[in-house]
Order: structure tokens, then sequence, then C-alpha cells
């Protein structure tokens, strides 16, 4: 059934709850989540409704704070609909030990990045050429970076000429010795940068401060619009930047390390011209009648009102009491899960007075709040029943909440949710006690 918004004064909800009351005994909810909290001497009678008003509207993510994460994300790919997107790392690389020593008339024999694969990939593996060039100005951990951090590079191309393009492929080991393979990405780099390496003045390999005024970092970028993006380990000390050489007594290897204290900050780009998220290229929004959209990796939030909620108080200002409360927003049909998948949950949150973001009252409450993808009702589901009691009372006039990605700086996710005006649309569901 389609809504629209049009506004039942709630005391007319309470008259016919009575009177249903009056003639049925008591109305239940459908289930008894939530209810626990109450005395059984308050659920003699109850009111369920969903036609309260709910207004969804789709904003552009401006950024996220993204630096020194568990995880990195690089390549491209286009999520249908709703964006091109490139994901990049910039990543300092610190001296596995100091005072790093080449020996007698060493002569660089390899050097390549070893990027670990977590497990996550997000589209489908295809051929993607990569970049990685050496950072202008050095990271510090002790700042914080956004998503839209503006990396400046020297322009000079570490990536061997000769490489192929990249299969970046979870499932592919490759090899790191004679006899020793890991689940990685190698990236072959260039000979002639290797060698400066070994000639360097030790001075310069004696502490990671003066190692980082030679080498601030390395960002690492997709180059055009490829199949997949993979995510990488950058905080075990397994990635790793691997010089080998020979010098008088043998070969031997050296590692540069994106570790735990390394300043690392994932980066994103979407380009919303391609779908249907382009009126956020000029920072409209998009209204929730149809459909809302969530798109993780600082693509898009919903924000979520109840504008009528204060009118359920009664002549003296007293608002009912509130036994359950839930937000359901319901996918939308043709939403398919290729190639990107559909979030297994989101986050609900609430703007304070400053702008900001933050928990809603829910959050520190014996109920979670849920935001799960449920199959059986094909909607995400989120508790907001002290939430919306406390809108009831007055006590959040004005401030919205906003439906936002989980992981969202370390994965590629999206819902696309019903809106308010269709079949089945997104609904608050109330149960009040009589």
């Amino acid at each position: 059934m389609k809504r629209s918004d049009l506004r039942i004064h709630p005391t007319v909800y309470i008259a016919s709850g009575c009177f249903l009351a009056l003639l049925l005994g008591c109305t239940k909810p459908e289930s008894d989540i939530g209810l626990g909290l109450q005395p059984e001497s308050e659920l003699l009678n109850v009111v369920v409704t969903d036609t309260a008003t709910v207004r969804l509207v789709t904003v552009a993510e401006d950024s996220l704070q993204t630096d020194e994460l568990s995880t990195g994300l690089i390549g491209s790919l286009e999520i249908p609909k709703m964006s091109e997107f490139r994901a990049s790392l910039a990543t300092q690389l610190r001296l596995s030990a100091t005072d790093a020593s080449f020996g007698n008339n060493a002569v660089a024999d390899s050097m390549y990045l070893l990027l670990q694969y977590t497990g996550d990939f997000y589209g489908q593996i295809g051929p993607t050429t990569l970049s990685v060039q050496p950072l202008l100005d050095s990271l510090s951990v002790e700042e914080d970076y956004q998503s839209n951090f503006e990396a400046v590079t020297t322009g000079e191309e570490w990536v061997y000429a000769g490489a192929d393009p990249f299969y970046m492929n979870p499932t592919d080991n490759v090899d790191v010795g004679s006899d020793s393979t890991v689940s990685a990405l190698k990236i072959p780099l260039d000979l002639s940068y290797a060698q400066d390496i070994i000639n360097l003045d030790a001075s310069i390999l004696s502490s990671n401060s003066s190692w980082f005024e030679h080498l601030p970092g390395l960002l690492i970028e997709p180059v055009g619009l490829g199949d997949g993006v993979a995510a990488f380990d950058i905080n075990s000390g397994l990635s790793i930047m691997r010089l080998h050489y020979t010098n008088d007594d043998g070969s031997s290897f050296y590692d540069f390390l994106i570790s735990p204290l390394s300043a690392r900050v994932n980066l994103f780009e979407h380009d919303f011209s391609v779908g249907e998220l382009s009126p956020l290229i000029d920072g409209d929004e998009i209204s929730g009648e149809q459909r809302a959209y969530v798109l993780s990796a600082s693509g898009c939030k919903t924000r979520v009102d109840f504008p009528y909620l204060t009118s359920f108080q009664d002549v003296n200002g007293n608002a009912p009491t509130v036994l359950k409360a839930e937000l359901v927003a319901p996918v939308a049909d043709d939403l398919t899960e290729k190639p990107v998948p559909s979030q297994e949950q989101m986050f609900v949150l609430m703007e304070n007075g400053d702008g900001e973001f933050g928990q809603t009252p829910d959050q520190n409450t014996p109920i979670p709040v849920g935001g799960e993808y449920d199959e059986d009702r094909g909607a995400y589901v989120f508790n907001l029943t002290s939430t919306v009691q406390s809108y009831m009372k007055g006590d959040f006039e004005g401030r919205s909440l906003y439906l936002v990605s989980n992981r969202a700086g370390i994965s590629v996710a999206r819902a696309v949710l019903n809106g308010v005006d269709v079949d089945n649309p997104t609904r608050l569901e109330l149960t009040f006690g009589l």
C-alpha cells in the first residue's frame, strides 16, 4: 500500500485503540522484543500502528576519517546505478631494523611491494593497472586524515615498466622465496629505485625519522576504471616492501614495513554522474519518496526524520509510553548482490546540536539497536524505542537520524531502500501502552 504524507492526529490512534481494547480485550504486538522491561500489568492493552510520518532524504557523505585503519582498500569498479568508485592507499614504510647496512658492493636484484590480502574482495577479478609513487610530504600518526585527503606525489612511477596488469585475487598465492608462498599482491618495482636505496648514506637508514625525510611514503592507486577492489592487511606488519640484493658476502633482503605504527590513510573517490545519485554532485539531496540509498567508503547516507512525534502528547504535554519502536527499512526488490554486496548491517546515528554525529539513546539500553538485514522481513530493522520516546517528549527537536554503513572505511557495500511512498514502504512501527 502506498502512503502519502497525510497526518492523522495521534488521538485518533489512541481512541481507536481504546475502542478495540474494549471490544477485543487487548491487541498484542507481533513480537515481544522490547516489552520485557515493562511490568505485566502494563501489557493488558496496547495499540500498534505503522502510520506515523517518516521522511527520508539521501545526502552525500562528505568524507570519513580513514587513517590508521586495519584494512586498506585498493582498486576501482562501477557500482551499478550509483557510482564509479576508486580506492587508494597512502602509507609510510617503516624500517624493519635501524642502522641497516647492505654490505660491501651491494647490488639490487629486485624490489617489490607485497600486500597481504585479508580475504575480502568487491566486484569481479579482472586486469587492474596500478601506480605506485612516492609521497611528496610525510604523513603523521598524530594527525587525523580524511578519505578525501589529497596525497601529493613526486610524480615518479615506481612500478616496473614491463609489469603486466595485475589480477587482484585473494585466493592466489605468490612466491616470496624458494620454498615459501603467501596470499598477497606482489607489485614489482623499478630496479633503479632499489639501487638508489642501497646507495643511500648510512645516516638516512639510522632511524625512521631520517628515513621518512628521504621517503615520506608511497601512494598506491588504480589507473583508470577496473573491475574490483581488494582489501589488504595494513596493521600486522605482514604487508611490506622487500628489497633483494647481493653483496660480497652473498644474497640477502631487507624489509620496509606497513606496521601498526605506520601513518596510513584510505582514499576514496566517487563519480556519481553515472547513476541515480547524480544530484549529489552539486550538493543536492535526493528525496526518499521512492528510494533511499546508503553507500560505504564515503559514498552517501540516508537522513531520517519523524516530524510529528511530539503531536502524540496529550493536552497536558505528556507523551504516551512507547513499549516498542522499530524503524523497518525494506530493501528495494531489484537490488542484486553483484558486483557489490548489500550491507549486512547498518548503523543509525543522531545529529547533535553542533552538526556532529553520535549514538542514539538506544545504544546504551539492554535491547540492541540492531540494524542487521532481516531476511524474513526483507528489511533492515532498528530498535529505536528510547529514541522515539524522547522524540515524543520533545527532547530532540530538530535533530535528525542518519542510516550509515558499518565498516564504512574498510569495505565496499550498498543498500537501496524502499522509500516512504511505495508498496512496502520504510516505516516506523510503534507499540503504545494504554
